[in-house]
C-alpha cells in the first residue's frame, strides 16, 4: 500500500511538534497519535481479517496464524523498546529526572495508559508518550482473538460496535469531568481509532472513489472537516464546566475529528494513483515512516534546550525570531541520527528473522489439507 510510510512520516512530524514546538493552534500530538491508530488498525485487522478468511476456506490453522501474528508483533515492538527502558532504568537510578516519578515499571508492562489516566494523575516527564505504544501492544492482545475465531462476516460489524461503544464512553468521560490526562491516554476512544482503520480496511472498498468529481469533493470536504474540527476541539479546550451540553461538546468534536481523518485516509488508499500518494512517497518521508517507530520512541528524550544559545547566536548575528527555530531543527536531527542507527543497527536485523521463523511455524503447523495429503 503506497503512501503510508510518508503518512507515518507526517504522523512523527506532528507528534514531535506537539511536543517540541508546543503548536497549540491545534492538537498537533493527538491527530499524530490518531493516524499511527488508523494506520495500525487498517492493517492489523485488515489482516486478521483475510488470515479469517483464510481458515474458513481451510487454507490455514488458528494456531499457526496465532504463532505467526505475536511472532511479528514482538520482533517488531519489543528488542529496542525494552533496551531503551532498560537503558532508562539504569539512568534514572543514576542521574536522570531523578526527581519524577516516571513510573518506569508501568512501561515495563505496557500499562502506561492506565498508569498515567488513573494511578498518576498527570503526564510523567519524558516518557509520557510511550502510553499510546501501551495502547497498541493491549490492542495486539486482543484483536487476533477476537478475530481470528469470529466469523469474517462479522468482522465489520464488531468494528462498528467497538466504535459506537468507544464514542458513548469517551463522552461519558467528559460529563463524568474525568482528568484531560486521563481522557486522552485511557480514552476507549483510542481503541475505537483502531477499529475505524479496521472498517476502512473490511468495507473501503466499498465507498466509490474513483476519479472524478466525487472524488474531488470527499477530499475537499475531508480535509475541510480535519481543519475545522481540530480548530474546533482548540477552541474549546476552556469550555464552560457544569453544563452537560457544553462539556461533552469536546468528546463530540474529538468524534468529528477522528471520523473525518477516516474519510481522508479513506481516500489516500484508494487513490493510489493521485498526486498527494506520490507525495508521500517521496524517498526522504517514505525513509522517515520506516524509522518513525524508533523516532517516535526517542524524540522526548532528546533535551529541549539542545540548540539553545543565545550567546553563539549573537555572535553569528541570528535574528531572534529564527532561533527558536534553529534549535528545534537540531533536536529533530538527533531524534532522525538515533532512529536511523536504530533501524540499521537493530530494528531491520531483528525484523530479517520474521521470514525464516514464519516459514518454521508454518512447517510445523501446516493446513489440515496439506498434512492429510502426506
Amino acid at each position: 500500500m503506497k503512501g503510508l510510510d510518508g503518512l507515518r512520516a507526517l504522523a512523527v512530524v506532528l507528534v514531535f511538534l506537539s511536543h517540541k514546538a508546543h503548536v497549540d493552534a491545534i492538537d498537533a500530538g493527538k491527530i499524530g497519535v490518531w493516524l499511527f491508530f488508523l494506520i495500525s488498525g487498517y492493517l492489523i485487522i485488515g489482516e486478521l481479517h483475510r488470515n479469517r478468511v483464510r481458515i474458513e476456506q481451510h487454507g490455514a490453522r488458528t494456531a499457526a496464524l496465532l504463532y505467526v501474528f505475536f511472532m511479528k508483533r514482538t520482533l517488531r515492538i519489543f528488542p529496542v523498546y525494552y533496551l531503551l527502558l532498560v537503558a532508562l532504568t539504569i539512568a534514572h537510578a543514576s542521574f536522570y529526572q531523578r526527581d519524577v516519578d516516571l513510573g518506569l515499571a508501568w512501561h515495563f508492562v505496557f500499562l502506561s495508559n492506565y498508569w498515567i489516566g488513573v494511578v498518576h494523575d498527570g503526564w510523567p516527564g519524558t516518557v509520557s508518550h510511550f502510553w499510546s505504544l501501551a495502547v497498541e501492544q493491549q490492542f495486539y492482545l486482543v484483536a487476533p482473538f477476537a478475530l481470528l475465531f469470529v466469523r469474517a462476516s462479522r468482522h465489520l460489524a464488531l468494528c462498528a460496535v467497538v466504535i459506537a461503544a468507544a464514542a458513548c464512553a469517551h463522552l461519558a468521560l467528559y460529563e463524568a469531568g474525568a482528568i484531560a490526562p486521563l481522557i486522552y491516554a485511557f480514552s476507549p476512544w483510542n481503541f475505537a481509532m483502531l477499529a475505524l482503520g479496521g472498517a476502512l480496511a473490511i468495507g473501503g472498498a466499498r465507498v466509490p472513489l474513483r476519479p472524478g468529481v466525487l472524488s474531488a469533493l470527499w477530499l475537499v470536504g475531508a480535509c475541510a472537516a480535519v481543519a475545522g474540527f481540530a480548530l474546533a476541539r482548540a477552541d474549546c479546550a476552556d469550555c464552560a464546566e457544569g453544563v452537560t451540553s457544553v462539556t461533552m461538546l469536546p468528546g463530540c468534536f474529538d468524534i468529528g475529528l477522528a471520523l473525518s481523518l477516516g474519510a481522508l485516509f479513506l481516500w489516500l488508499v484508494r487513490r493510489q494513483d493521485s498526486v498527494l500518494v506520490a507525495a508521500l512517497e517521496l524517498r526522504p518521508l517514505a525513509y522517515l515512516g520506516t524509522i518513525s517507530y524508533g523516532f517516535y520512541l526517542f524524540h522526548n528524550l532528546v533535551p529541549a534546550r539542545l540548540g539553545m544559545a543565545p550567546g553563539l547566536y549573537a555572535r553569528l548575528h541570528v535574528p531572534d525570531i529564527a532561533q527558536p527555530a534553529l534549535a528545534l531543527v537540531l533536536q529533530f536531527a538527533l531524534a532522525v541520527l538515533l532512529a536511523h542507527l536504530s533501524w540499521q543497527v537493530l530494528e531491520k536485523r531483528v525484523l530479517e528473522w520474521k521470514r525464516p521463523l514464519e516459514t518454521a511455524i508454518r512447517n510445523r503447523l501446516p493446513t489440515r489439507t496439506a498434512a492429510s495429503q502426506t
